[in-house]
This record gives structure tokens, sequence and C-alpha cells, in this order.
């Protein structure tokens, strides 16, 4: 946690370094170098550049960080690059859980930024009422956001916050944190601190709070699937559905659409449902291994890691009643949104 503190505050000190050099280059004037004013105003109007240059810098010590961290260690398989593959997860993401962490990317979103609000709404009123508290809005990632959604085309926003996260976040907090937490202490104690932890490298109270239950179900996909792809994929859908929504609120003038929205409790209580019944069927159809003989592989903990001699992959059969709730709770949200929009669009009129 504190290598993954101390590289982010070093790659945006980098990035910022870049553009001041950049800055002073073209114009031939360094005055504005001890102007505290004018250093920040060239990095609001760089924004866009620092954080898509901190965030691209973070992966790149993410990968080389987990690549001497899970290849370099001996193991019985005599390629590094085996090695690596097999402790992040090699086995691909099957058709079940693929339609479903794909249907289940807006009720999520929305039951999150839901979460969200109502724990800024109440941040916002204990830092009124107790005075000393640090006020952290300034560091909020959806203020963030906002400012990125002025600063970049669509397609920058969803690679600085879909693409880059996604990868760097999801190899340290599943792929090394998670690892060794769930090898030390168990499925559920080590799911929650990870997810903990993810959560907290978010600053804010808030969207710590509101991104906890998403690093649940990311660590269980994750188990579940026994692929680093499968986090990878869900990470980018959430993280580029909120680029998509925030690009279009600052486009129609009305900011933050998913974060400063009350929805209807109908919407909130089936995107709520929809969220906890995928989280069940990913564990309840996760990835096992069994055999030659007929034996079930059960490593010493749990982890997305294969056995190293000859077994057949096993996708475990969820209830039919657990279907029946995934697909009903899905269908019953997408009605409920369309239902809420067709009678926003009958009132407006």
């Amino acid at each position: 946690m504190l290598g993954v503190f101390l590289v982010h505050l070093v790659a945006v000190l980098f990035a910022f370094i870049v553009v001041v050099l950049i800055a002073a280059g073209t114009s031939g004037n360094t005055a504005f170098l001890k102007d505290p004013a004018a250093m920040n105003q060239l990095m609001q109007q760089n924004l866009g550049v620092v954080t898509g240059g901190e965030q691209f810098l973070f992966v790149l010590a993410v990968l080389l960080a987990v690549g001497l961290r899970l290849a370099c260690p001996p193991g019985t398989l005599a390629s590094p690059w085996d090695r690596l593959l097999n402790r992040l997860g090699r086995v691909g993401p099957g058709a079940s859980h693929l339609a479903v962490l794909v249907a289940v990317v807006v009720p999520v979103s929305l039951a999150c930024g839901q979460l969200f609000l109502v724990v800024d709404r109440a941040w916002r009123h204990l830092v009124e009422s107790i005075p000393g508290l640090p006020e952290v809005q300034s560091v909020q990632e959806v203020n963030v956001i906002g400012a990125l959604a002025e600063d970049l085309s669509l397609g920058g926003l969803v690679f600085v916050l879909a693409v880059l996260p996604a990868i760097g976040e999801e190899l340290v907090f599943r792929g090394v944190i998670g690892r060794g937490l769930v090898a030390r202490f168990g499925v559920v104690p080590g799911v929650l601190v990870t997810s903990m932890l993810f959560a907290l490298v978010h600053v804010h109270p808030a969207h710590a709070l509101s991104v906890f239950p998403l690093g649940v179900l990311l660590h269980v996909l994750y188990l579940s699937s026994r692929s680093i792809l499968a986090p990878i994929l869900l990470h980018f859908l959430i993280n580029g559905w909120a680029a998509v929504v925030t690009k279009l609120g600052e486009q129609m003038g009305l900011g933050t659409l998913e974060a400063t929205q009350v929805v209807p409790w109908p919407v909130l209580l089936t995107a709520v449902m929809a969220s906890v019944c995928a989280l069940v069927f990913f564990w309840r159809s996760r990835i096992e291994f069994q055999l030659a003989d007929g034996r079930w592989w059960w490593p010493a903990y749990r982890s997305v890691e294969c056995p190293h001699e000859a077994a057949t992959t096993r996708r475990l059969s969820p209830p039919r009643s657990l279907v029946a709730a995934v697909c009903m709770s899905l269908l019953a949200f997408y009605l409920t949104v369309g239902l809420e929009m067709s009678r926003q669009v009958v009132e407006g009129q």
C-alpha cells in the first residue's frame, strides 16, 4: 500500500515536472516558476496530460513490480512467463461469466454511485458540524473526473479513467496484494481486507466507501473465473461507463450525472438485488479442477493458479433458482429503468 501511494506521488510529480519543462521551453519564460498561482493555473490547464501521464507511469511501475514479484520466484514451471501467467490466472472467463459481467455493469455503477451520494452528503454535514475535520473535497475523484471531462475527448477520458486504472489497480490489488492476503487469512477475510485497501487508495471517505463493494465483487469474480482478465474487464467497463456518463453530463451542462442525482427507490432496489445476485452467481459457478483419477484438486489455499499435473477444468453448475434470480433481477432492473425514463420523458413533454 505504501508502495502504491509512493508510486502515484512520484508519477504525478514527474508528469507535472515534464509539463513545466515543456511550458518553460516553448515560452522561453521561467518567471512563472516562482509564482504559485501561475503554477496552479498551469496544472489546471494541463490536468488531462498530468493525470494521463501519472496513470501511464503507474501502470509501467506496476507491470515491472508484479512481474518481478510473481515471475521471478522459483517454481515448478521453468519459464518466468509461465509462472507469471499461472500466478495471475490464465483461465479465460466463460460465456456465462462474461454475460453476467456485462449485464451487471450499469446496476453496479448505479448502486455504488448512490452509496457515494449518501456518504458524501453525510461527510459534508460532518465537516460542517465538527470544526477541525480535514476538508478533502479538493481531492475527491468526482471533482477531478469533472475537470478531466472538460479537458479531454471521450476517447482520452476512457483511456485515462478506465483503461489504465483497470490494468494497474487489478494487477496490484487482485494479482499481488489480494493473492497474499487470501493465502494468509482465507477467502472471506482476505477479500474484505483487500477491498478495504482498494477503497483506501481512493482517499475521499465517500469515494472509498462507495468502491468497497465493487472491490469485493471484483475479487470474487477474480477467484471464481481464475482469470485476471475478468476483473480487469469489469473494472474497465464500470470506469468506462462513468467516463461516458460524465462526458455526456459535461456536454449537456448537467455536471456528473450519476453522482449528483438521486434515483427512485425501485431502480436502486433492483440495482442492489442484481449486484448481489451476480456476486453469488460468480462464486457458485466458479471454476475448479478435477484430476485424472477423478479427485478434485484443492490447493493449499484458494488461488487462481492451475494445477501442474493433468487436470480437467470444471465450471460448477449454480442452482437453477440462483440463475433465475440473476435473470429476474437484471430484467427487473432494466425494465424499471426503462419505465422511469419513459415517465420522465412524458413529464418533460
